[in-house]
């Protein structure tokens, strides 16, 4: 039997695998698989032993590494090969000359029925509940005390038909930029200006090329298919809950050091070195200690597009003397982290302003994935795999 011939179509390996064949182009997508090198155009072909892989993995999960959960989606790919799309058009493209509220329309499949703002009512209940938290609250708490403060003045909280579902949406960005403004904040301006000015010091005013920035930076992170909080979110539409319960599941991951939260750690870094500290120093205690915040990517494999795209927009010498460093080092390229914590510094941007930037462009992709999920019902049952002492036996 000649090589060829032990090639496998993708025909056969949906058919080993058990799956569909749009699964599989998922598979090669996440990097699970790779087309043969003799693939033509509309025609793959794959490696037998790398298909067989693949299967035993499934059936014999290893506890030690990361669970895969395969959702057919119309909403985000990812390339290994550093390529980022929403429904087929280019990440990076959108970044360059869309708005952040033209990308969530794309993403939602239709815009919001109502205008990005809060009627009196919800706006003056949203400027009562931040003068309760006080000053002090961080953006995580008065994102997360929002949502719950609009649903219960919302009669059609429950509502899952898409419009109501994007009604929410919109009212909730609405609310958590008021929140975060901390004086109200209300206005017709785009979401990256109020933004902007929420984060930025009290009375100043964002030059355009600022507000394109963070404007980039809300686009390439307003989702990444199955993230954590993405994946959240739809385990509770899966059951059907409404739409503001499912914003505030997918918040939940959000903020914490392996998931929006890993900026603050490189806003760190970088203060250090802006403050004189050497940046390879730095890197090394890093790497002392671990893994080094804001270098490499699950899944893409070389280079994380988001990343390189912000970091043109930037002229940071710490984050360039920290990126040399690395180079040094043979460090992974940095991700989307890194250049996040960058823009915050170089825009001049109040401390710990970097998950507050990812939880809001994030909150996009969250009811993305319920509109598309609400489809559906009760998808997500996992099973465990029980390993404590037996039970006694009668």
């Amino acid at each position: 039997m000649s090589e060829a011939t032990e090639r496998l179509s993708t025909e056969e390996v949906a058919r080993r695998l058990g799956v569909k064949r749009e699964t599989v182009y998922a598979y090669v997508s996440r990097g699970l698989l790779e087309r043969h090198p003799a693939s033509r155009p509309h025609h793959s072909e794959f490696d037998p032993d790398e298909v067989e892989r693949l299967a035993a993995r499934a059936r014999r999960p290893d506890r030690s590494s990361a669970l895969e959960v395969v959702v057919e989606t119309e909403l985000t790919l990812l390339e290994p090969e550093g390529r980022l799309s929403y429904r087929g058009r280019d990440a990076i493209l959108l970044a360059r000359f869309r708005s952040f509220e033209e990308v969530v329309a794309l993403l939602w499949d239709g815009a919001p029925p109502t205008p990005w703002e809060l009627d009196d009512q919800r706006a003056a209940a949203i400027e009562a509940l931040g003068a309760a938290l006080g000053p002090e609250a961080p953006d995580a708490d008065r994102i997360a005390a929002v949502v719950p403060t609009l649903a219960a003045r919302d009669p059609h909280r429950d509502d899952r038909t898409p419009d109501s579902v994007r009604r929410a949406g919109a009212e909730v960005f609405a609310a958590i930029l008021t929140a975060l403004t901390r004086g109200g904040g209300r206005g017709s301006a785009s979401i990256a200006s109020r933004l902007w000015v929420a984060l930025a010091e009290e009375g100043a005013k964002p030059r355009p090329e600022q507000v394109a920035a963070l404007n980039a930076a809300l686009v390439l992170l307003a989702d990444h298919e199955l993230a954590a909080s993405t994946f959240a979110a739809r385990v509770a539409a899966s059951a059907w809950a409404g739409p503001y319960r499912v914003i505030l599941a997918g918040l939940g991951p959000l903020g914490g050091s392996l998931h929006g939260g890993a900026g603050l750690a490189v806003e760190a870094l970088l203060d250090a070195v802006a403050a004189g500290a050497d940046p390879g120093a730095a890197l090394d205690a890093q790497i002392a200690s671990g893994a080094v915040p804001g270098f490499g990517h699950r899944v893409y494999r070389d280079r994380d597009p988001r990343a390189d795209h912000l970091l043109e927009r930037l002229d940071l010498p710490a984050a360039q003397n920290l990126l040399a460093a690395a180079t040094e080092r043979e460090l992974p390229a940095p991700n989307v982290d890194f250049a996040l914590a960058a823009l915050v510094k170089a825009q001049g941007l109040r401390d710990g302003a970097s998950p507050t930037i990812f939880t809001v462009a994030r909150i996009a992709g969250i009811v993305a994935h319920a509109l598309e999920e609400y489809e559906h019902r009760l998808r997500f049952r996992p099973r465990a795999s029980y390993v404590g002492p037996a039970p006694p036996r009668n």
